[in-house]
């Protein structure tokens, strides 16, 4: 995701940011960092870009490269950072990590224990889940710190279900198609604990050595089985439910891994749930009245609670409106 020195003299404040959301660029400014912008989408094709980002990195002498969101996978960037030497990580590890069939391939590689948390790539071959959860974790110089586990259910849990809930087929009212994303996962220590090596044991397999990574997990009958991991930070809403209950910024922790500071360790003060809304253009004033819920935006609605049990309470008000 970023950057040593380039070969010959660069500025080792200066930064060049890919894409990168206005909160990154306020936050490496504010930290000391001299910052060059680039947006991959004005560019009419991949030759433009490289030749962009060739120019500009030399021009300004630039000692790194953050990509973020979708350019964060762009061959174009990963292979010209590569190319001059502004990022510790190999290009072919951001596309590796987001290919499935080239995640099965790595663990099969890896020995009989990786081989078999793989997910098969055939839909047919594939165990049947309806629970997902999504591991945002920050790595600095090849080391993985877990950020958050969020959980991604897919429809209302049925008896087997960890943890409290909204009750079976409470979901139906929610958007089709769209989970029910719930933080911190409910997960007990044993399982979280596996959930944790699965992530970080795939970013080592993979040679990441820096920025953050998205890594998606299905929980299957036959235990976890990885599907992909995105070398960027969680989307929203994962990403402001892991803010809002850790109070952890996320563009401020990149920040301080770049200065070669430690990270901060997420500290929970809460629980948080993102409920799909079936027609975000028409919500009901009803559910923005509701005790917890914080915002309603991008088709959700975000709502926090003190306890697992209180959350699931909001939950199901916020679904019974809905329905």
């Amino acid at each position: 995701m970023t950057a040593p020195a380039a070969p010959g003299y660069s500025d080792p404040r200066h930064l060049l940011l890919v894409s990168a959301p206005p909160r990154l660029v306020a936050e490496a400014t504010e930290a000391g960092f001299h910052v060059t912008l680039t947006d991959t989408t004005v560019f009419p094709d991949d030759d433009a870009l490289r030749e962009h980002l060739v120019r500009t990195a030399r021009n300004h002498r630039v000692s790194g490269l953050i990509a973020c969101g979708e350019a964060s996978t762009l061959p174009a960037v990963l292979e010209t950072a590569e190319q001059l030497g502004l990022s510790p990580n190999p290009a072919a590890a951001a596309r590796l990590l987001a290919d499935p069939s080239q995640i099965r391939g790595l663990l099969t590689r890896s020995g009989p224990q990786w081989e078999a948390v793989a997910l098969p790539t055939a839909t047919r071959d594939a165990p049947p889940y309806d629970i997902e959860y999504g591991v945002e974790t920050l790595t600095a110089e090849g080391m993985h710190r877990v950020t958050g586990i969020v959980e991604l259910r897919f429809t209302g849990p049925g008896p087997a279900s960890a943890g409290p809930g909204p009750g079976p087929g409470a979901l139906d009212a929610a958007r089709r198609g769209a989970p029910l994303h719930t933080f911190p996962a409910p997960l007990t220590r044993q399982e979280e604990a596996e959930i944790r090596a699965l992530a970080t044991g795939l970013l080592d397999l993979a040679g990441y050595e820096f920025g953050y990574a998205y890594t998606r997990i299905a929980h299957t009958e036959q235990g976890p089985r990885i599907i992909n991991s995105l070398t960027r930070q969680a989307k929203w809403p994962t990403s402001r439910l892991i803010e809002l209950t850790t109070g952890l910024v996320p563009e401020r922790e990149l920040v301080r891994a770049l200065s070669g500071k430690p990270l901060e360790a997420p500290v929970l003060v809460g629980c948080a749930a993102a409920v799909p809304l079936p027609d975000p253009h028409d919500v009901p004033d009803s559910i923005t009245a509701l005790p917890g819920v914080r915002e309603v935006r991008d088709e959700h609605a975000l709502l926090t609670a003190l306890t697992p049990a209180e959350l699931a309470v909001r939950t199901a008000a916020v679904l019974d409106c809905l329905a």
